[in-house]
């Protein structure tokens, strides 16, 4: 079968592999859709902390698939199943599993990171990790994941009626913090970029307000539109300006939640005496849990959550050098990019 594989930092490309046999617990899995991430870029550049990955590995954390064969099969995961598989293989016996932090499991171990994801063609799967997606298409289920970091996060933030909400980053997992967080109905929530090619997208998902503006202004520009701080800041760029607008934007005693990861390229130190000054709640979030995963998957089956506006690029596996400069230069048509190991 095709499988596409990062060797080492800066070496990969397509190549021959066996299909894998299901072992005991497993199910073997048609991969459908693959959405491309910007940590799948951060694998291939090298710049992905060296604890969060292992070469070579087959990248792909977002993707969904049909059941095909395997000993674990029953019920709900009989063959023709579309499943939606959970990124982390967590061993559900160490304590942070026991509390359900699954994404702190002691083992970490991630599909596309530590052990080989979704570009290729069959991936043989947990079948306690598959989710039953029995009403949405292939490339949409493929948007758990993300959907779950940006649910993950907007949970812990606490978001209630009376919240002025900023977003800060309308990339892919920007515009699905919009989504999650519009279902909460907060008083504003506006979006803030650097680019202005995907606010309309993030209007059409629920923001309130958008703002677009160069990095040094971004901050002065968001606090014009809404006529003062924010009482919630989710941080979803990756980037030390967007990190540093985030701090700018927040009110005293407000909350802010970072989601974004900069990697080790684009590491910017600065002051951070304005989150004293504000007293504020400052929390880090990664990934998901078990938990938020399920509740993420069910959304988007229901159609609570859509992620079907970010789908504007679908390429073959065979295009990914193409998908993959798509995502870095990121005209202002690319959103989020799907490869389909199929063909």
């Amino acid at each position: 079968m095709r499988a596409f594989r990062v060797e080492r930092a800066g070496t990969a490309g397509l190549i021959d592999v066996p299909v894998p046999v299901p072992g005991p617990g497993e199910v073997l899995v048609r991969v459908e859709a693959v959405g491309i991430c910007g940590s799948d870029l951060e694998l291939l550049r090298g710049t992905r902390d060296e604890a969060f990955c292992r070469f070579p590995v087959v990248p792909g954390h977002e993707w969904a698939g049909v059941v095909v064969e395997g000993p674990a099969m029953a019920g709900a995961l009989a063959p023709g199943a579309r499943v939606v598989v959970e990124g982390h293989h967590y061993c559900g016996q160490c304590a942070p599993c026991r509390a359900g932090r699954t994404q702190l499991c002691l083992t970490y171990d991630e599909y596309g990171f530590t052990r080989d994801g979704g570009y290729r063609e069959f991936v043989a799967a947990r079948a306690d990790l598959c989710h039953v997606m029995a009403r949405v298409a292939g490339d949409v289920a493929a948007c758990t994941e993300p959907t779950a970091c940006a649910l993950h996060a907007v949970e812990r933030s606490g978001i209630t009626t009376t919240d002025r909400v900023v977003v800060v980053g309308a990339g892919p997992i920007g515009l699905l913090v919009v989504a999650c967080a519009a279902a909460l109905r907060p008083a504003r929530l506006l979006v803030a970029d650097v680019r202005a090619g995907t606010l309309a997208t993030a209007r059409h998902l629920g923001a309130t307000d958008v703002v677009s503006a160069p990095a040094a202004d971004l901050a002065t520009a968001v606090l014009d539109v809404l006529d003062g701080p924010a009482d919630i800041v989710i941080e979803a760029a990756g980037h030390p300006e967007a990190q540093r607008a985030a701090m700018n934007v927040l009110a005293r005693g407000g909350r802010l939640t970072l989601l974004g990861i900069a990697g080790s390229d684009r590491t910017t130190p600065f002051n951070l005496d304005p989150l004293v000054f504000r007293d504020a709640q400052v929390q880090g979030v990664f990934a998901y849990p078990a938990a938020v995963f399920a509740r993420a998957a069910r959304l988007i089956d229901e159609g609570v959550i859509d992620p079907g506006p970010l789908l504007t690029h679908h390429l073959p596996l065979t295009h990914v050098a193409e998908a993959l400069t798509l995502l870095e230069t990121r005209p202002t048509t690319a959103i989020k990019v799907i490869l389909d190991p199929r063909t």
